[in-house]
């Protein structure tokens, strides 16, 4: 009895990883934006005129969320229960001892922003836990019934440095830019997407049952946790991406932080240190960006500095 209750809690989640793993890896496809900005007023309740949508409604984008629809409809929300506490600390629901959402708007010139119809947001989630959710989200609400959106861009979610803390950077008529926290792993594998916390428990549970899942790539074979430093508190720069509302997401650029929550430099000869030595060489004062093809070439430095054997963990 507690084999096949083993088995069938394996098959759950391996299912449920792979789905993520899959939609992480794809995003979503072109978008079409208007020209003009046009509205037609209705009688639908809101909960007043500063607040697009009840950050309930965002609950699908919380990694544990298994939904995968494009359209929301929110009626079922009170619009009483929710905190407007300004755009610096957003929209907000829950009250942070269990689980809250909150979104706020982008903090630079926004092209969507003289269309009351479409928005976009910077959404997080807290579990109440210790995960701490992000994502980056363009919704369209309906013109005739205000209850109701379509969601035409997500990003999966991210927790803190692992691919978390998203905000928007720039916006435009050709679509916008944003940037999520960069683990050193992450650094050296940017165009990656998994999960790496979710895939290593489900890959327990298939060994427990006799059989492994395959490993996405990495870069170098260099394993997450057990080679390269991938803790959710160990930020040390930024993924900068964009989405163009013809073609679709592409990372662009990386970008190193100076003022990271680790210690890059180590006197340590395993090759977490090396990496995060290097790291850490390619910083200057003001912090450092790179296009993703030079960062690429950057890369094969690495593999020359750190890729001996002798220096594996």
């Amino acid at each position: 009895m507690f084999y096949k209750l083993l088995k069938l809690v394996f098959f759950s989640l391996s299912a449920a990883f792979l789905a993520y793993v899959l939609y992480a890896s794809l995003f979503m496809g072109s978008v079409k934006l208007p020209q003009v900005a046009t509205q037609v007023k209705t009688s639908s309740p809101q909960p007043s005129e500063d607040i697009f949508i009840h950050p309930q409604c965002f609950e699908f984008l919380a990694p544990w969320d298994r939904s995968d629809s494009d359209s929301i409809d929110c009626s079922e929300f009170e619009p009483s229960t929710i905190l407007k506490m300004g755009n610096e600390f957003g929209v907000r629901h829950g009250d942070g001892e269990s689980q809250s959402i909150v979104y706020s708007y982008p903090d630079v010139d926004d092209y969507l922003s003289d269309n009351p119809d479409f928005r976009l947001l910077e959404v997080g989630i807290d579990g109440g836990g210790s995960g701490l959710f992000s994502s980056i989200a363009l919704l369209e609400r309906d013109a005739l019934d205000l209850n109701k959106y379509t969601v035409l861009v997500r990003t999966p979610s991210g927790d803190r440095c692992n691919d978390g803390n998203k905000w928007v950077s720039k916006s435009t008529s050709d679509g916008f830019e944003f940037k999520a926290s960069a683990t050193p792993f992450r650094l050296i594998n940017p165009q990656g997407t998994t999960d790496w916390r979710n895939w290593q428990l489900a890959q327990s549970l298939a060994k427990h049952g006799g059989s492994e899942l395959e490993r996405p790539p990495v870069f170098n074979e260099w394993l997450p946790y057990d080679n390269v430093v991938n803790s959710a508190n160990a930020c040390v720069g930024w993924i900068v991406r964009k989405y163009d509302y013809e073609t679709g997401f592409e990372i662009i650029g990386v970008e190193l932080n100076i003022n990271s929550q680790i210690d890059l430099t180590s006197d340590d000869l395993s090759l977490s240190a090396c990496i995060n030595n290097w790291l850490a060489s390619q910083t200057n004062e003001g912090g450092s960006y790179f296009e993703i093809d030079d960062w690429n070439g950057k890369l094969r430095q690495l593999t020359g500095l750190c890729g001996s054997s002798s220096l594996l963990n």
